[in-house]
């Protein structure tokens, strides 16, 4: 272990969720760092819980971990308190796997995923020592590469990348390797490397363009290179032509989509006038349910999720939908596999799919109507009828769901005070089916943004005052039984909506906020609008001036950019709107000559053939209900997973291991794993006691090998045996504690806390702050120079911990406690 990485090890101790920076997940792919090509570093910049749920960043660590010759790992943004901590150790930022600066990278691939991560951007780059802008980095600083959905418009953060690939990146993150592998070796320079990388169709090297502003506004960005001017987006035709084994990282805490991610299809044609992502991903194209069945195999054997998301912009017009469910479910329902639909049109879904996504546990049932009227939902092209959505609503209702999210938006073109009426009065209704009681309706509202390269790109966006207003009166009226009201903070959306049609301005406005504070500014309990403010007061930026109307015939500052949509077929789609026309889905009408298609190699493809593969189901015979008692221990940097998070692995290995294991009842299967005692997080265990049920009787050898061979390392069964439920958790109540401290102990220090018959020590218990009286359940303490030893009584119910107890003999809080390693040697 590096210097680096053990002083990064003793920090975690004092942050909140250390298992946000573990690393070494299983199917993590580990190579010799000084041993390969080229070292990529894929960096998300927001938390990890939501890094680790974007399937974008998980494509191409799986395509590069393919590469014998490079070595890839990740990094996520820090949270604030481990942000404090690195600072006042002056430990630079570390990536996750390796425990290696990120300024030791040839190459970081940091994507730009929504605009409210720009100031994670720039903490990631400041904490791990790289020149925040390009034009200041030197030869041997990492190339800092970028991508994802938000680089429609990038120039608001185009000083602090290198390149950026606009649109898909699965062949182009191939050909930036190769670029960068050939150019390291010849010890190319900067400037050299940036040349060659503009070469490869797709990527946009912001240096090679010079913004020129007239009486403070945007007027044009010239090309510095000749045959430069614009730089088309990069499409992937075919979904499959890079082939990857589908082998995700499994997280060691819960994640915001904490399941097998499936991508059945990418792109949508629908055209709703408001909606970016159906520009940047056209055309549609489906995976064939044969490979989606593949993908499921080989991802559910390697992770031991029990949840499986078929995601896509609008997962109700996959071509086969019916037959992949009924198919799905046909081969996994015996291993109780969930299936959730994230995204679903109104009128998309039948009997017959509503009753096969609830066999194993309904999993949430959304709907979009976007507007409140039909009226309004013409303008932006969201062909809904009112009677669609009840229809559907009902189904699901009769199914059995008794919860339904409803996302709305605000501040549309053209809307009036009768489409935000239409959301009261469409809400209101679906609490009441057919005359009677409905579901609980949750109603979310978020404030329109205009998105580049839409039909709405020239339109204003509200004002903050305008927003406030209207979200007022929504709250008033979206009151009452079976109704709940959730809306988008509105500052986010302004601030949203400046960085969404920003030029390059803006990124001294994101380093003077930053250096004002601002973090994860997409997080709403981090959000400090008035930091923002100050910082574009201070640089005298009017911020409005960004959310104004833009002229047709005015430059835009991602006019540079070609995502295939003309801006020809927007402006005409813009008159659409102003029409209340809606234009037909391209797939089952005529081209709309939008200008994405070639039709020879970037058309639409469907799934052509909607048979569901001939699967056997896994025959699980019960033989009757067999309790095993496992002894096993938790060591190392697994140490800090919490309960829960251990338990979760747990689970995951034993559907890994394909044991034959009981499954509990109700709305979430789970399987039937007792643990006998919660380890506190930090705490490392030589002997922990878990019971499992299986049902089928297999010799104690092959579950502890089986098991084994699926669990980390650091969580090790180290016996199995036959038992009774009644006695598989039964623990004695005494247990011998190590505890290491930097400094020895003095003896009699010991004695007169031994000596006391009471002592105190005020401990939070989640929310709450409780007094402790410790000192009835200290046994025995001794010091061997900066190890004590420490004989705990534990009780099945309450108790005290190890570090509390040696917090109060250090007469310090439980926070401010300094303690290298605290072991649990024994039950005795």
């Amino acid at each position: 272990m590096s210097n680096w990485a053990s002083r990064f090890e003793e920090i975690l101790a004092k942050v909140r969720k250390p298992s946000r920076y573990l690393g070494r997940e299983i199917n993590t792919v580990f190579r010799p760092f000084e041993e390969v090509r080229l070292r990529v570093c894929l960096v998300f910049p927001d938390l990890y819980e939501v890094g680790m749920s974007h399937i974008g960043l998980l494509i191409l660590y799986l395509i590069l971990s393919q590469r014998e010759d490079i070595f890839v790992d990740r990094a996520y943004a820090p949270a604030r308190d481990l942000e404090e901590l690195l600072r006042k150790e002056k430990i630079p930022y570390l990536s996750l796997t390796a425990r290696r600066p990120l300024k030791d990278f040839d190459l970081i691939g940091m994507s730009f995923p929504y605009e409210l991560c720009a100031t994670n951007l720039v903490n990631i780059l400041e904490l791990s020592g790289i020149p925040l802008l390009a034009r200041e980095r030197r030869e041997n600083d990492p190339i800092i590469l970028g991508g994802g959905s938000v680089v429609s418009n990038p120039e608001p953060v185009a000083d602090f990348y290198d390149a950026l690939i606009i649109g898909e990146g699965e062949e182009a993150i191939l050909e930036v390797v190769d670029v960068m592998t050939s150019a390291r070796e010849a010890r190319a320079s900067r400037k050299e490397i940036l040349n060659a990388l503009s070469e490869i169709p797709g990527i946009y090297v912001p240096s090679f363009f010079k913004p020129v502003y007239e009486k403070g506004r945007f007027k044009a960005l010239e090309p510095l290179k000749p045959d430069y001017e614009k730089i088309k987006r990069r499409v992937v035709p075919d979904l499959d032509v890079v082939p990857y084994d589908w082998r995700p990282i499994v997280p060691w805490m819960e994640i915001a989509h904490d399941r097998l991610a499936l991508e059945i299809s990418r792109g949508c044609t629908r055209g709703c006038r408001f909606c970016q992502a159906s520009s940047f991903y056209r055309p549609v194209r489906e995976r064939s349910p044969k490979r989606l069945l593949e993908m499921a195999e080989e991802g559910l054997a390697a992770t031991g999720w029990d949840e499986i998301s078929f995601l896509s912009l609008s997962a109700g017009d996959y071509t086969c939908l019916t037959e992949l469910i009924v198919g799905f479910n046909r081969r996994f329902l015996p291993e109780k596999i969930a299936i959730s639909l994230p995204s679903l049109r109104v009128g998309s879904l039948n009997e017959t799919i509503i009753s096969e996504i609830r066999k194993v546990r309904k999993t949430g049932f959304t709907l979009a109507p976007e507007a409140g009227t039909e009226r309004l939902r013409r303008v932006i092209n969201k062909d809904i009828r009112e009677e669609d959505l009840f229809d559907t609503a009902l189904k699901a209702f009769e199914a059995g769901w008794r919860h339904l999210k409803l996302y709305f938006m605000i501040g549309l073109p053209t809307e009036t005070e009768k489409d935000l009426e239409g959301i009261v009065r469409l809400s209101k209704r679906l609490t009441r089916i057919k005359g009677r009681i409905g579901p609980q309706v949750n109603v979310s509202v978020s404030t329109f943004v205009p998105k580049p390269h839409t039909a709405f790109q020239w339109e204003r966006q509200i004002t903050l005052a305008e927003t406030r207003e209207k979200l007022t009166w929504l709250k008033k009226a979206l009151s009452g039984r079976k109704l709940k009201f959730k809306w988008h903070k509105p500052e986010q959306s302004f601030l949203e909506g400046v960085f969404s049609r920003g030029d390059r301005r803006l990124s001294a406005l994101i380093l003077e906020a930053y250096r004002r504070g601002a973090r994860l500014d997409s997080w709403s309990d981090e959000f400090n609008f008035d930091v923002w403010l100050s910082a574009a007061e201070s640089l005298g930026l009017d911020l409005e001036d960004f959310l104004r109307p833009r002229a047709l015939d005015e430059p835009l500052p991602w006019d540079h950019l070609d995502l295939g949509v003309t801006k020809e077929f927007l402006l005409a789609e813009r008159e659409h709107s102003l029409a209340q026309e809606i234009s037909p889905d391209c797939r089952y009408k005529k081209c709309l000559k939008c200008g994405v298609c070639d039709f020879k190699v970037i058309k639409n493809v469907l799934a052509k053939d909607c048979e569901f593969p001939p699967v056997e189901p896994p025959k699980i015979e019960e033989e009757g209900r067999f309790t095993y008692r496992l002894i096993y221990q938790k060591r190392g940097f697994l140490r800090f997973l919490s309960q829960i998070e251990l338990m979760n692995q747990f689970h995951r290995a034993v559907r890994r291991a394909k044991l034959p294991v009981a499954f509990s009842e109700g709305f979430h299967p789970l399987p039937r794993i007792s643990f006998a005692k919660a380890l506190p997080v930090g705490v490392e265990s030589l002997g922990e006691i878990a019971a499992i049920e299986l049902l089928k009787q297999l010799e104690p050898d092959e579950i502890k090998f089986r098991l084994n061979q699926e669990l980390p390392e650091e969580i090790k069964v180290l016996d199995v045996s036959f038992s009774s439920p009644k006695e598989a958790l039964e623990v004695p109540d005494e247990v011998l504690y190590e505890i290491i401290l930097p400094e020895p102990v003095p003896q009699e220090k010991i004695d007169a806390f031994m000596a006391k018959r009471s002592v105190t020590l005020r401990v939070r218990r989640g929310k709450k702050i409780k007094e402790l009286e410790l000192r009835p359940f200290v046994l025995n303490l001794k010091t061997q120079g900066n190890r004590l030893l420490l004989i705990l009584f534990e009780p099945r119910e309450g108790g005290v911990r190890a570090q509390e107890v040696v917090a109060a003999l250090l007469e310090v809080s439980p926070e401010e406690l300094e303690v290298k390693r605290i072991v649990k040697k024994q039950i005795l």
